[in-house]
């Protein structure tokens, strides 16, 4: 039944993969609105609505939490038990910053974070089988602090992009969750993980947080080690750890709070 004085028609058991490099999500069913989030390729997503013509479908991207409007061409539908499967099974995760897969006959360019539901236990070589170039980990086996650390810093100069997702244009809190989540650590959208530490216990690949409790603003930084940081100015950086005090302090927020926490093990 269509949501009473509303153009959105609910849908249920519907699902969906991402099967380009980059699929936007936007906040309304019209390409003049603000863009939520990218998925990549790989991404899987449940659909839960659509526009009363069927040209714009509303999905939820279950890794992130966060919906948004795609476009009728750009669904690509699924069976639920794929869903399910892709969800709960391992699978590889794109590590390198340009990756290339033959799909339907041409390559098609992959970026960190892209998915290619194979796991380590097949019984043959899948690169060998499906024309892929580029470097990939499983996401089953989580990251040491030195391979988080490496999978930032592929992500140095990206401009900053609200709802970005990718090398070309990263948003500040979906970039730090998506490289914690190639590195195979699930961070939700505003469910960080991990557990608080002692700032005076901080190790390389810790988190920084500082909160702005007035505006709701909150900012992040990659620990990398000997006094350096990977954070968000405009574009990711890697500058020392003054430099970064020095941005936040220029802050006007006069309610602020640094937590240090630790997502890896």
């Amino acid at each position: 039944m269509q949501k009473e004085k509303s153009s959105e028609w609910p849908l249920i058991d519907a699902f969906g993969i991402c099967r380009q490099t980059i699929l936007p999500l936007y906040r309304r069913p019209t390409f003049d609105s603000a863009m939520v989030t990218q998925l990549l390729f790989g991404e899987c997503y449940q659909t839960i609505g659509m526009t009363s013509d069927q040209q714009w479908f509303k999905i939820l991207h279950e890794d992130t939490g966060l919906q948004g409007w795609i476009t009728t061409q750009t669904l690509k539908e699924i069976p639920g038990a794929d869903y399910y499967n892709f969800l709960n099974r391992d699978f590889q995760v794109v590590t390198s910053p340009i990756a290339a897969i033959e799909y339907l006959g041409t390559n098609l360019y992959l970026l960190p974070g892209s998915r290619l539901h194979f796991s380590d236990l097949e019984l043959f070589n899948w690169q060998d089988h499906i024309g892929f170039t580029g470097s990939v980990r499983s996401h089953a086996i989580k990251a040491d602090r030195s391979q988080l650390i490496d999978i930032a810093i592929k992500y140095v100069n990206a401009p900053y992009q609200a709802g970005g997702r990718s090398i070309f244009g990263l948003d500040e809190r979906q970039g730090f969750e998506l490289i914690f989540s190639i590195a195979g650590y699930s961070w939700k959208s505003g469910k960080i993980p991990g557990r608080k530490i002692d700032p005076e216990l901080v190790l390389p690949g810790d988190l920084f947080i500082f909160r702005e409790l007035e505006k709701k603003q909150v900012n992040y930084a990659l620990y990398l080690g000997s006094e350096e940081v990977f954070w968000m100015d405009n574009r990711i950086k890697v500058s020392d750890m003054s430099e970064w005090e020095t941005f936040l302090r220029s802050r006007k927020d006069k309610q602020v709070e640094l937590e240090t926490r630790s997502i890896l093990s």
